[in-house]
């Protein structure tokens, strides 16, 4: 049988699961941005791999093909973690994959991911995407309040996914119970909150628009970085329409690089 391909990222999973320990991880798939489902090869592994729809119970639970898949991978299991590897592979320049490690019971783990999906603003629920891997460091960075993350860091031991650079990130948990109070109730966002957690796609167009602006040895994380802050402050500054927060963005751009020459910023 020919060897598995080695993966960086997967190695240093490997070795903070043993620090847990534990030799299962759970991966969330973004099918949404597949050019075909990614069922199909979920069940194709043997030994078969626990999956669950998290869009299950919800009203988008018919749309299988574009559902976030659950997914428990045994590293113990030869065809199963070559089958990540493939996956990973597969996947790579893409962002759709986020990685945790839960010492919960896999099917408690799926509801309580599939929960929380949704979340609440002004009494309407909407969809969450957290498990966007470009979405999901700036909830914790940016957007929720420390008694709102609770529901993300209570089940994990870690999660993990890879930057706009395909380099892996880590955040810890705070596994202090194995499962969730059954009074669970969606997350509440604010208008202030929607509008930070929104600003990410807006610094994800710009960095295409405003590219003759962004330094060229900036990698593609910094690129992303300095454009959203720069939406931060465009919102701040009261600027709805993207073609004024384009263009504030750029001239904070500027001005940094003006003021920052190139070797300072090496």
């Amino acid at each position: 049988m020919s060897s598995v391909p080695r993966n960086p990222w997967i190695e240093l999973l490997e070795v903070s699961c043993t620090q847990v320990p534990t030799h299962c991880l759970d991966i969330i798939i973004d099918q949404a941005g597949s050019d075909s489902p990614v069922l199909p090869s979920v069940l194709s592994v043997e030994p078969a791999l626990p999956w669950h729809s998290l869009f299950t119970g919800l009203p988008e639970a018919g749309v299988d093909e574009l559902a976030p898949l659950l997914v428990r991978v045994d590293l113990t299991q030869p065809l199963q973690r070559q089958w990540l590897v493939g996956l990973v592979q597969m996947l790579e320049g893409r962002a759709q994959l986020l990685v945790l490690a839960s010492l919960w019971p896999f099917q408690t783990l799926a509801e309580h991911l599939g929960r929380c999906l949704e979340a609440s603003n002004g009494g309407y629920l909407g969809l969450l995407r957290y498990y966007d891997p470009r979405l999901f460091p700036l909830l914790f960075s940016h957007v929720l309040e420390a008694e709102q993350q609770q529901p993300w860091l209570r089940p994990a031991v870690f999660w993990s996914w890879l930057d706009h650079d395909g380099l892996p990130r880590r955040l810890l948990g705070s596994p202090d119970t194995l499962e969730w109070p059954e009074d669970f109730t969606p997350v509440e966002l604010s208008d202030s909150q929607l509008e930070t957690l929104c600003c990410a796609s807006d610094a994800m167009a710009a960095m295409e628009s405003l590219a003759a602006a962004l330094p060229c040895e900036w990698s593609t994380e910094q690129s992303f970085q300095a454009c959203y802050a720069g939406m931060l402050d465009a919102s701040q500054a009261g600027l709805l329409l993207t073609p004024q927060r384009e263009a504030y963005t750029r001239d904070k751009l500027l001005n940094f690089c003006a003021t920052h020459p190139s070797e300072d910023r090496k």
